[in-house]
């Protein structure tokens, strides 16, 4: 499987920052990234791993998304709530390189969640532990 995430979840360029969907069962995901200098917040030494909290809740909102289209319901908006244990070993994700992003669901109900996270790229590994939200009456979310 190799999906373009973009159809998952409730975002749009240049705020998009998961190129695919590699694999999605129930209670996991696995999406992928490739560092491009287009992406938001790119800099000249490449992505900063700060932005690995939001590639791992845009991967959490493409699962979250992608149940949902098995439903026939759109991409619905959510909120990240916290991030624990937060790892990050490095500081930049170099141009070209093709990240790997695995989620794991830990805990659901009532649309709160927390999710096992990773990113996997150049023989280091991200880590982080995120606490989600999505309301499940979204006409109360205006835009």
């Amino acid at each position: 499987m190799k999906l373009d995430a973009i159809e998952y979840i409730p975002h749009q360029q240049p705020m998009v920052f998961i190129d695919h969907l590699l694999e999605v069962k129930q209670g996991y995901a696995i999406a992928e990234l490739t560092i491009r200098p287009e992406l938001m917040f790119c800099e000249a030494a490449g992505l900063p791993t700060w932005a690995s909290i939001e590639i791992m809740a845009q991967t959490i909102s493409a699962y979250s998304g992608w149940m949902g289209q098995q439903l026939q319901q759109a991409p619905k908006l959510g909120f990240l709530l916290g991030t624990r244990k937060l790892h990050l070993p490095f500081a930049y994700f170099a141009l070209g390189q093709t990240l790997r992003i695995r989620v794991e669901q830990q805990y659901l109900h009532e649309g709160l969640g927390q999710f096992s996270c990773e990113i996997e790229g150049a023989e280091q590994v991200i880590s982080a532990l995120l606490s989600v939200y999505e309301p499940t009456d979204q006409s109360t979310l205006a835009l």
